[in-house]
Formats: structure tokens, C-alpha cells, sequence
């Protein structure tokens, strides 16, 4: 009943979408951690820097070859400005002024930031299943953060770093949009490497005289690394990958597990409760991430043998 030829081949890419959404949900962790030791340019610049070199040796590797065609130049440029720069600084000023439960929430935004930016660009349209495996999935995101009480949701409040952090949903909607017109011309790993060159080159006339980290930790190093390699290098290759090849809007729905896998993180590493509710909301979100994720028919196609011939 559930059968489709299309959803198998695209699994692959589904569980790389699954494991960058858990580990940005991880980021916010580390993020919320870094932001009290040096400025959100700083981080921006530094987490881009340790990434650039691991990226490095991975394109020569896969690519054997750095260079690109002339016609990636301006979608290359506009990756660095807006997922490089703007959206890692909208993130960090957020997270310096807000917290990561909120960071959290506002990011669950960014599938509909995706979803208009590709209908802008693109033209592309959202069926009626795919719209209500979204309504299904913010319901699950919303039983997750707010525990299962409403007046948490009710009492949510905005402040300076929540407006950043909209700043940044809004920013990520067009950094897909042009990753997407990038990925036609070079390869994901290629994209994220030279996306994070042009990124790295913008941010570096405005930290000249912002070079300082407050009492730098063992703990901070550890969180920096993840950050850098973790959630940036690896995050970012598999995000690229992903809307290479099932598109931007269906890609987009996978950060509906980044709160679930903050929960998880948060009930690990900081001994935060993992309720029963937050539990049943996640299930609700992976439902309406397969309804919104699956082909039209595959609800209603049923495998089928072929007739023999004789």
C-alpha cells in the first residue's frame, strides 16, 4: 500500500537530509556555547576557516580539481554571501540574545522560507499532500518544544535575537534557491568549498581588529571543531547533496528534526528531560515528513508482477 518505486531510490538521500538536520540540531548546542567566548563574526570566520581545511583535500579527492566554470562564478558568490556569511552571523548575533529553544522553534520556519523561495525562482508548487504532511509536521514540532503545554507556545515572546534569527530563516530560503543553480555546474563538494572561499573573503575586512577569544576553554576548542567540521563541512556536503538531487523544498523539510535532535543532544550532553510528549511529537513530525516526502501515489499504488508472456 505504501509501495513506490521512486521513494527507494531517493532514500539515500533522505538519510543524509536525517543526518544534517541532527547535526545542526547539535550546532545550537555548541553555538549557544561559543557566542559567550568571542564575536558572532569571529565564530562565523573561524568555523568557516577550520572547515576550508578539510574541504580542501575532500574536493581534490572527489573532484581532482578545484577549479570551476565561469558560469558558476555568480551562484558560488551569492552561496558564500548568504549561507556563508549572512546566515551564520544572523544566527550567532541570535543566539547571543535569545535562547537555543527559540533558535530552535524559528528554524522549524525554514521549510517555508525553502517552499517560497523555490515557487519565486523556480516555479515550484506544492501539492495537497505535501501541504498537509507539512500542517502534520509543524503540529509535531510545536507537541515537541512546548512540551505538550500550550502556554508555552501562548506566553512565546520575541525579542532582538528572535528577529535575527528571522533574519536568518529568510536568508537560508535563498541560499538553496542559488545552491540549487550552483549544484548545475559543479559538484556538491566543490559548491560547499568554494561557497565557503567567497564567504570566508567577505567576512575578513569587517574582524581585522576583532581577532579575541575570552578564556578560551578545552571545551570550547571541542565545541568549535564540531561546529567547524561536524556541522559545517560534513552538515553542509550533505545538505548540498540533498537538494542536488530531491530539490530544495523537499530537502527543506528535513530541519523539522532539528528541535527533536536538540532534545535528544540536550537530554544527553546537558541531563535535560525527554518527556513522553516530546516523544509522541516527534513521531507525529517523521509522519508528516513521509507524507510530504513520498510520490502522489505511492499511498495508493500496489506492487504489481508483470504478466508473463508466452
Amino acid at each position: 500500500m505504501f509501495y513506490s518505486e521512486e521513494f527507494p531510490l531517493q532514500s539515500k538521500y533522505y538519510v543524509l537530509l536525517l543526518l544534517t538536520s541532527f547535526l545542526w540540531g547539535g550546532n545550537f548546542v555548541a553555538g549557544k556555547f561559543l557566542v559567550n567566548h568571542a564575536s558572532p563574526l569571529f565564530l562565523t570566520e573561524l568555523r568557516w576557516i577550520i572547515a576550508l581545511i578539510c574541504l580542501i583535500p575532500i574536493v581534490l579527492y572527489f573532484d581532482r580539481s578545484l577549479r570551476f566554470p565561469r558560469a558558476a562564478l555568480v551562484p558560488l558568490v551569492l552561496m558564500g554571501l548568504t549561507g556563508v556569511l549572512l546566515f551564520n552571523v544572523l544566527m550567532f548575533i541570535a543566539l547571543k540574545y535569545t535562547t537555543a529553544d527559540n533558535v530552535g522553534l524559528l528554524s522549524t520556519l525554514n521549510p517555508i522560507s525553502i517552499a517560497i523561495a523555490s515557487f519565486c525562482f523556480y516555479r515550484e508548487k506544492l501539492s495537497k499532500s505535501q501541504l498537509a504532511g507539512m500542517m502534520i509536521s509543524f503540529a509535531g514540532i510545536f507537541v515537541v518544544i512546548s512540551h505538550g503545554d500550550i502556554y508555552r507556545l501562548v506566553n512565546f515572546h520575541f525579542n532582538i535575537g528572535d528577529l535575527f534569527m528571522l533574519g536568518a530563516v529568510a536568508i537560508w530560503g535563498l541560499y538553496s534557491v542559488v545552491a540549487k543553480k550552483a549544484m548545475r555546474y559543479v559538484s556538491p563538494y566543490k559548491a560547499t568549498l568554494w561557497s565557503a572561499i567567497f564567504g570566508v573573503i567577505m567576512i575578513s575586512p569587517f574582524i581585522i581588529n576583532d581577532h579575541t577569544i575570552s578564556s578560551p576553554t578545552p571545551s570550547f576548542w571541542i565545541a568549535a571543531l564540531y561546529s567547524s567540521i561536524g556541522a559545517t563541512v560534513l552538515a553542509m556536503i550533505f545538505w548540498n547533496i540533498g537538494v542536488q538531487k530531491v530539490g530544495g523544498t523537499k530537502s527543506g523539510m528535513f530541519l523539522n528534526f532539528n528541535p527533536i535532535f536538540t532534545a535528544i543532544l540536550a537530554f544527553i550532553f546537558l541531563g535535560e528531560k525527554l518527556t513522553l510528549t516530546q516523544f509522541i511529537g516527534s513521531i507525529v513530525v517523521i509522519l508528516g515528513v513521509y507524507i510530504f516526502t513520498a510520490p502522489k501515489k505511492s499511498f495508493l499504488k500496489i506492487p504489481t508482477t508483470k504478466a508473463r508472456t508466452h
